[in-house]
This record gives C-alpha cells, sequence and structure tokens, in this order.
C-alpha cells in the first residue's frame, strides 16, 4: 500500500506544481496586457488544479478585461467556492457588478472584501466609488479617507477625494487633496484641471489659470476651454 501510495502523492504534487507555474504565467501576461494569451495558461492551470481559487480569480479578471462578462462571473462565484476566505474573488466580482451598473450587489461584495482583507486601501477606493455615486458623499470620504490611511502615497485616492470635496464645496480641502495628488503624480492632469475649479471657485483667478495651463500643457482638453473662457 505505501508503495502505491508515494507515487501518486508524487504525482499529485507534480500537478500543483506545474498549475502554480502556468498561474504564473498567466498573470504574467495579464499584467503585460494580454489577456487572451492569458487564458491559455490559466486553463491550463485550471485543468491541473480545478479548486485553484487563485487560478479561478485571474481567469476571471482575463475574461473580464476581454469583456466576456459571463464567464468572468461564472470563475469568480466558482472561486469563491472553492475557497470563501479569499477576498479577491469578491472584490473582482464588485468590480464586474460596478461595470453593470449593479451598484448594490457591487456594494455588498466589496463589503465582504473589506472584512476579509481591512489592509487593502485598494478596496475601500473602490467601494468609495460607488458610495460617492450612490449618493452617500459620507461614507464615501470615510472610505477615501481610509484608502489614504493605508496607502498614503496613492496619488489617485488624494484625486478622487478631491473631486468629492470639490463637489460638496469644501474648496480649500479639496485644493489640498489636488496639490497632493500632482506632488505625488505630476503628470495627473485632470488633478491640475479640477484644482483650478476649486481656485476659482475660492475667487483665486490667478491660481485656477496657472493650474489649467498647466493641465493644457498635460493634454487635458477641458483646460483649454477653461483658459479661454476665464483666463482672458
Amino acid at each position: 500500500m505505501k508503495k502505491l501510495l508515494l507515487p501518486t502523492l508524487w504525482l499529485l504534487l507534480a500537478a500543483c506544481g506545474g498549475a502554480d507555474e502556468s498561474l504564473q504565467q498567466g498573470r504574467r501576461l495579464l499584467a503585460e496586457g494580454k489577456p487572451k494569451e492569458a487564458l491559455t495558461a490559466l486553463n491550463d492551470a485550471i485543468e491541473k488544479a480545478p479548486d485553484n481559487a487563485l487560478a479561478l480569480n485571474t481567469r476571471g479578471v482575463a475574461h473580464f478585461e476581454l469583456n466576456d462578462f459571463s464567464n468572468a462571473l461564472l470563475d469568480y462565484q466558482q472561486a469563491i467556492r472553492a475557497d470563501s476566505t479569499l477576498y479577491q474573488p469578491y472584490f473582482n466580482r464588485a468590480r464586474l457588478y460596478a461595470a453593470q451598473g449593479a451598484f448594490e450587489k457591487a456594494l455588498t461584495d466589496f463589503s465582504t472584501a473589506a472584512r476579509l482583507a481591512p489592509d487593502s486601501a485598494a478596496i475601500f477606493l473602490n467601494r468609495g466609488f460607488i458610495f460617492a455615486r450612490q449618493k452617500q458623499p459620507q461614507a464615501a470620504l470615510t472610505d477615501f479617507d481610509r484608502a489614504i490611511g493605508l496607502s498614503p502615497r496613492n496619488a489617485e485616492a488624494f484625486f478622487v477625494r478631491g473631486n468629492l470635496l470639490l463637489e460638496q464645496q469644501q474648496y480649500p480641502a479639496a485644493i489640498k487633496d489636488y496639490e497632493q495628488a500632482v506632488a505625488l503624480r505630476p503628470s495627473l492632469a485632470g488633478a491640475f484641471h479640477n484644482m483650478g475649479l476649486a481656485y476659482y471657485f475660492t475667487h483665486n483667478p490667478k491660481a485656477a489659470c496657472l493650474s489649467w495651463q498647466q493641465a493644457k500643457k498635460l493634454g487635458y482638453a477641458a483646460a483649454s476651454e477653461a483658459l479661454a473662457q476665464y483666463c482672458n
């Protein structure tokens, strides 16, 4: 019996090792922007290890990138059945629901992901987007604050919080966030443009025009319109 068990165990370990290699190849191809090519590697990984939740989740991402939402959803659901403690399938299914306009479902999945991975800034940033879209500004602001606390060098987090503050007419606070965003990412043209709006609404046209000029240099089309209308 032992002589039969050892080769069987070795074959199982070998299969898992092959699945891991295919999974890593699929991830690498996804990172290179090649989701179609990634599917081949990920299909191989899942064939070798059908209950590999990470592989199922990653294949779901590949389907999502190819706008194949039906198969992406199936993969995320299968990944959750394989390992319900893994936050990534909930996070990615939430992104899919959001893309389909199913915002309540998205909030439910983002909240589950946040419970499983409370140190992930991306979860709170994305859930904040949904709260903002659902006209829940305080909940959105709380999530953006949490995202920035977890990832204080995340330019996008400062940018989106600035946008929410701008919408709430909290102009000085919005300017501070836009200043932080462009300090972290000087190519963030939208932050320069919106900072110009915040300055304009605080009756500082000189600073507004300087911000719009920088946004224009970075290729932000709306900045040219603002300059033509308000800076001549």
